[in-house]
Formats: C-alpha cells, structure tokens, sequence
C-alpha cells in the first residue's frame, strides 16, 4: 500500500500496470453490477481502481484538449457540448453508441478541475460519469468500459506529455495556474488605474512648519 508521503506524486503521474481490475472479486461484482445498474462515475475511492479520479500535472486546457481529441477521432464517440476556461473548470459531454447494447448510447460527461498541489503547483482533477439511454435494467457494463478506455488513454497521453516537459527541462507538478479567477500574488505591484485621480498638492493650505519668531531690536538709551 503507498504511503501518505508520496501519494499524492504517485496519483498525478497515475499509470495503472492493468486497463481494468481483474481481480476474482472485482469479476464477481462486475457481472452482477452489468444487470442491475445503467450507470458509472469516478470516484477517490471506487469500488474498481479503473474508476478512479485522476490527477495530472498539467493545466487544464491541456488535459481538456486531449480529451477532446480523443472523442472526436473514436468510432462510434460524438461530442455533443463543450466549454472551457469556467474560472480554472472544463466539461466534455459525448454521446457513445454502443453495440452491445443494440445501437443505444450512453451520456458521457467528463469534469476537469484545476486544483493546487500541496508542493505549491496546479495539477487538473478529471472526473467522469456516464449513463445508459437503453430500455434494459442493466448496461452490461458498458459505462464503465467506456469511462475507463477514456481515462486510461488520458494517463498514457499525458504520461508522454510529462516526459516532453522533463526534456525541456520543466518539473512537473509546479505549472502554474492559467485560470483567470487565480487571485495575483500580494507581492505584485499594484497598478494605478486610469480612472485614478492623483490628488494635487494645495498651496493654499498654510506650511504646517513653525516659523522662527522675529529677533527684536535692542533698544539703546543715550545719555544726555
């Protein structure tokens, strides 16, 4: 099990070793789950690790767009709303037609989210929930297929991303933050609007200075 010291390393670089959980139990549960429920979401701690939100260091532009290209080149994926730069939040939704279930779709929605880093960087929150539009009780899993071939495509593109930006000599994780509601730094200079009236001197006030007392004359007395 990870330690807490560098959990947080170890879910931003997030390379699983398998596509999805393969484990007897996680095979149980997932047939049952294929009959009685037409939905699946991510989660920080999902019943399937395939279904785990993910966090990258990049921005979420980047992420948002790789995304994006993905949807728009798969077979049987139509992108069908978009929008980005939402005060440092980006939404992809698609519509995936599934052959397994006869031709029906499913209603993808994936959520990015800017979020600060403990170590002082920014790193893109990516979460995703799909439902089945098929007259069945059940998606036969469908939902889940799909929403992990998405993030695990993501963690790939993303995994050679980092590495493009460690050539150039960039670390990853302290990308700083291209949202617009990100509040400057204190330490910035403030700026003088140009609305702002600089308030001129009165030189009808008095000199608030003292001023020297006049020296008096000495008065001298002649003697007759």
């Amino acid at each position: 099990m990870e330690n807490k010291s560098n959990g947080i390393e170890n879910q931003i670089k997030n390379q699983m070793p398998l596509f999805f959980e393969l484990s007897p139990e996680a095979l149980l549960s997932k047939a049952r789950l294929a009959f009685i429920s037409n939905e699946a979401e991510t989660s920080e701690k999902p019943e399937y690790e395939e279904l785990k939100t993910r966090r990258y260091a990049l921005s979420v532009k980047e992420v948002y767009e790789i995304a994006l290209g993905f949807a728009s080149r798969w077979v049987n994926w139509r992108v069908v709303n978009r929008g980005k730069n939402f005060g440092g939040m980006a939404q992809l939704k698609c519509d995936v037609y599934s052959v397994l279930l006869g031709g029906n779709k499913l209603e993808l929605s994936l959520i990015f989210s800017e979020e600060r880093t403990t170590f002082g960087g920014i790193c893109t929150v990516v979460n995703a929930k799909s439902v089945s539009t098929a007259p069945t009780k059940g998606d036969l899993g469908e939902n889940r297929r799909w929403i992990a071939l998405m993030l695990y495509s993501l963690d790939t593109a993303v995994a050679e991303r980092l590495e493009e930006l460690n050539a150039q000599g960039i670390e990853p994780g302290v990308l700083q933050s291209t949202s617009n509601s990100t509040p400057e730094s204190n330490d910035a200079p403030i700026k003088q609007s140009e609305n702002t009236v600089t308030p001129s001197p009165d030189h009808s006030a008095k000199d608030s200075t003292p001023k020297e007392a006049p020296q008096r004359k000495r008065l001298t007395i002649k003697q007759l």
